[in-house]
C-alpha cells in the first residue's frame, strides 16, 4: 500500500526554480498558457476578488514575471 501513487504526489506545485521555456513538443491549445511553477499547460481563471487571472493549481497570477516570460505575454 505504501507504493501506491496518488494524484497529489504526481502534481508538481510551486517549483523552486520556475521553468524558463516551454518544453519541446508541448502544444498549447486555445486559451492555454504554460504555468512555469506547475510545469504544465493550464487555463488561467479569473479571480473575481483581485481582478486578475490565476493558475487553478498553484494560484499564481498571470501578471507574474516568470509567467509572462515563458509565454511571451508582455502586452
Amino acid at each position: 500500500m505504501d507504493n501506491q501513487i496518488d494524484m497529489f504526489s504526481v502534481i508538481n506545485i510551486k517549483n523552486e526554480n520556475p521553468d524558463r521555456t516551454i518544453p519541446k513538443g508541448v502544444k498549447l491549445k486555445g486559451k492555454e498558457k504554460w504555468c512555469p511553477y506547475c510545469s504544465k499547460p493550464v487555463i488561467f481563471v479569473k479571480d473575481k476578488v483581485h481582478g486578475v487571472k490565476r493558475c487553478p493549481y498553484c494560484n499564481i497570477s498571470h501578471k507574474d514575471y516568470h509567467v509572462k516570460m515563458v509565454n511571451n505575454n508582455w502586452v
